[in-house]
């Protein structure tokens, strides 16, 4: 028995109706399985956790993301340390080569500050889902440490993580893991010999002398009789924003001062909770007037005072009493002034994953197969 067209079409419609439900159904659901994943669960971390070095040695931590309920697949990491302890060089981030992961432009370095954005790409199966090691950072030591450990940290208000199928611009970063290194000295200390002690030989009496009056000769000032230099004047330490807030708290420090005679090779900043920063380039660096800015996040409860100190060309510095700061932090969930909300970056890739498009897709075939069939139905 032969079909005819008109049934033929019947059955091939029929046969399209059979395949677009289901995949459109399954697309749906699955679309509804990675934004019911999606929650704040993700932990960043600089592993080891401690580690000691000496001054002088390089030493290197692993950038680590556990992704918790996630399937991640975007990142943004901003890196904190303290310039005055530890460098880097320009390759000093390297990512991990055993994981599908593209490096989004080259990491970025500034002075206490790495910041490098990840992708696994458009493949969805390259998606993080359990703890990977993304990167390799390697630091120089360049001071001794003493008894508090100088921490390597994330920035969490600037730090981003993204998953797969999630909304637009939802981070999922929900803790960050800092490491602590110590750093002790670079040699050892040399004993000094002792001398061997002499006999001491019996002085000879002579004649004391008649002392006579005459006037005293004046001495020149320093440097053949010039000008005694001036120190820096620090004339003002400005916040950008209130000074409290709810740990953790980040603020922006601007430190303003002249120098009379000479220029300003450093300004010295001293946030109160045990952490130094020096500036050395930018900000008038080099000149005789000097606008320094430095950002700084305190993640713990309390008071603390912040201040700035200009050193000039010839060693000399600045009050610090002058340019000062009293911080006041809260703990959070506690009340009290909170810190502004930062808008939060889009991505330089967006999540991949199923998306609306192609579910939007299958419902327009499935839509347009059940009108064809209602059409030929009525011929």
């Amino acid at each position: 028995m032969s079909l005819s067209p008109r049934r033929l079409i019947l059955v091939g419609l029929a046969v399209i109706l059979l395949i677009a439900i289901p995949l459109t159904i399954y697309l749906v659901q699955k679309q509804q399985e990675l934004r019911g994943r999606a929650a704040p669960s993700t932990t960043l971390s600089v592993m080891p956790a401690t580690k000691t070095a000496a001054v002088g040695q390089t030493v290197s931590f692993d950038i680590v993301v556990n992704p918790g309920t996630n399937l991640v697949s975007v990142l943004t990491l901003v890196i904190n340390y303290d310039s005055t302890k530890l460098e880097t060089g320009a390759s000093a981030f390297v990512k991990n080569t055993e994981r599908p992961l593209d490096l989004i432009g080259d990491p970025v370095y500034t002075p206490g500050t790495i910041t490098a954005n990840l992708s696994t790409g458009i493949d969805t199966t390259n998606a993080i889902t359990s703890q990977t090691t993304l990167a390799t950072i390697t630091f120089k030591a360049l001071a001794t440490t003493g008894s508090i450990p100088t921490e390597i940290t994330f920035d969490q208000t600037k730090s981003l993580v993204y998953p797969l199928g999630a909304e637009e611009n939802l981070n999922v970063l929900k803790t960050v893991n800092p490491a602590r290194l110590t750093i002790t000295g670079d040699s050892a200390i040399t004993p000094t010999p002792t001398p061997t002690p002499t006999s001491t030989p019996t002085p000879t009496p002579s004649p004391i002398p008649i002392p006579t009056i005459s006037s005293p000769t004046p001495t020149s000032a320093p440097g053949g009789g010039g000008p005694v230099n001036q120190n820096p004047v620090c004339s003002s330490l400005v916040l950008d924003r209130s000074s409290s807030g709810t740990a953790p708290y980040s603020l922006t420090f601007t430190a303003s001062g002249t120098d009379s005679d000479g220029t300003i090779t450093k300004v010295n900043f001293s946030f109160g909770d045990g952490t130094v920063q020096d500036i050395t380039q930018g900000g008038g660096i080099g000149t005789n007037t000097v606008n320094a800015q430095v950002s700084h996040i305190y993640n713990t409860a309390g008071t603390f005072t912040t201040s700035a100190t200009l050193t000039d060309n010839s060693g000399a510095t600045s009050n610090s009493v002058t340019c000062s700061q009293t911080i006041t932090v809260i703990a959070g969930g506690t009340g009290g002034t909170s810190p502004p909300v930062l808008a939060t970056p889009t991505p330089t890739i967006e999540p991949s994953g199923p998306s609306e498009t192609i579910v939007g897709i299958g419902l327009i075939g499935i839509l347009l197969t059940i009108i064809g069939g209602v059409i030929l139905l009525a011929l």
